[in-house]
């Protein structure tokens, strides 16, 4: 299996032809066995677990959601809701039904990331508006939107960041910035050069999404988006404007995309 590739968690499931129902278990004791108890259960009733979610694991209290498909025979759904409270210790157990047949949601709305509402688009939608962007503004005037537009991201992250964990390193707080992107499914990066004296950072991502979404046969870097947002966060980090270049990329048939970050020069 290669290192990269994903799980399969969706937020969404869409299908078609199958019978779902969800089940909303409320505030209950955030133990580990909670978990093994509710898919003891689930599976003694042939309910097949499509998608598990869960709230804020970092309260003594969680609310998780269960997508699962349900079997062919009739089932007594108060009674697996009477059994799940019991075996919990759950405030409540309600079943949720689906407006439409086949396709489930995640309930918790907004989706969060670190405790701040995070937003997701479909990668056709992105792509739309950055071709947008291009077509209408220029090759030219779109690089320097797309980096600038990156760099007030950054810059913005930097701060935050720095106020969320102000117990960490700035090397740290760029390798959790990596993982965090990683997490999200914007790439996988690694950190390979820090030198925090002369004020100079290496980054290389693969599985970039702006590449992805822009595709290969470029005669020149492209990620302009993602070369302007680390500038803004390595800059905020900081405290002075660093430069960035993009050396390779994925859209010039490159392994990776790199970014060397460096202080301006006088």
């Amino acid at each position: 299996m290669d290192k990269f590739d994903g799980l399969d968690i969706s937020l969404v499931t869409d299908k078609m032809g199958s019978r779902l129902r969800g089940l909303v278990i409320k505030n209950l004791e955030n133990i580990p066995e909670q978990g093994e108890k509710i898919f003891s259960t689930l599976k003694r009733y042939n309910l097949n677990v499509l998608s598990y979610l869960s709230s804020s694991v970092v309260k003594k209290k969680v609310s998780i959601y269960v997508c699962v498909e349900l079997p062919e025979e009739g089932l007594e759904y108060d009674r697996i809701a009477a059994e799940l409270k019991d075996v919990t210790g759950a405030e409540e157990v309600v079943w949720r039904d689906y407006p439409i047949p086949g396709f489930s949601h995640q309930p918790f709305f907004p989706l969060t990331c670190f405790s701040r509402r995070g937003i997701f688009f479909l990668g056709h939608v992105l792509r739309g508006s950055f071709e947008g962007i291009r077509k209408q503004l220029g090759a030219s005037v779109a690089k320097v939107l797309l980096y600038h537009m990156g760099r007030m991201g950054g810059l913005n992250r930097a701060e935050e960041a720095k106020r969320e964990r102000p117990d960490l390193t700035l090397k740290q707080l760029v390798v959790r910035f990596l993982l965090a992107g990683y997490a999200f499914g914007h790439y996988v990066g690694e950190l390979v050069e820090w030198d925090e004296q002369r004020r100079r950072a290496v980054i290389r991502t693969r599985q970039n999404w702006e590449s992805a979404m822009l595709g290969r046969g470029h005669n020149e870097p492209q990620c302009h988006f993602t070369r302007g947002f680390f500038s803004g966060f390595i800059s905020g980090l900081f405290g002075e404007e660093l430069t960035a270049r993009e050396t390779r990329c994925e859209c010039m048939g490159d392994e990776y995309c790199e970014f060397v970050l460096e202080a301006r020069r006088l």
